[in-house]
């Protein structure tokens, strides 16, 4: 996704914004894939990432990315200003198809937390960050294994503000 910038002093103690994104993918092997949410452009400070969660096998035929991922992240101020602090917390989910299996658990999707912080996992803290400049906010996703069948694509993003 192209990175959506953020007006400085935009980030004001409390503010709450939603962010929503929707894409396909495909594998090859079983390779792993971080979700990240940065501050700062796709080189930015991590405010929030996802743990390291292996995908299913051979999902979507490489550069056909017929399996559909989806995240919604919630990004809260907690103090503003050049040293602010956000909490940034949320879920990803990967499916390996683009239809469910009726009655069955085949293709109800995989929840993958993404926890604000550097470094993923289950305890959330808080990423400093500077509030009063012009700054790009941006998902990233990285693959374990570099293979061109592994590949992954953005189709929706959407960023709201909720207060």
């Amino acid at each position: 996704f192209p990175s959506h910038d953020m007006p400085a002093n935009y980030m004001q103690d409390g503010r709450i914004l939603r962010l929503r994104a929707f894409g396909g993918y495909g594998t090859t092997g079983t390779p792993t894939l971080i979700f990240t949410v940065r501050w700062g452009g796709v080189s930015g400070t991590v405010i929030a990432r996802s743990s390291t969660v292996t995908t299913t096998s051979g999902v979507g035929g490489g550069a056909s990315m017929t399996a559909l991922w989806g995240m919604e992240v919630i990004i809260q101020t907690r103090a503003n200003g050049s040293s602010g602090t956000l909490m940034t917390n949320g879920i990803a989910h990967l499916f390996t198809s683009t239809a469910a299996t009726a009655g069955t658990v085949t293709n109800y999707g995989l929840p993958v937390p993404i926890v604000s912080g550097s470094t993923g996992g289950t305890t959330p803290a808080v990423a400093t960050v500077d509030l009063t400049a012009d700054t790009a906010l941006s998902i990233t996703a990285t693959w374990g294994t570099n293979n061109a069948a592994n590949s992954i694509q953005g189709h929706n993003y959407l960023i709201e503000t909720l207060n």
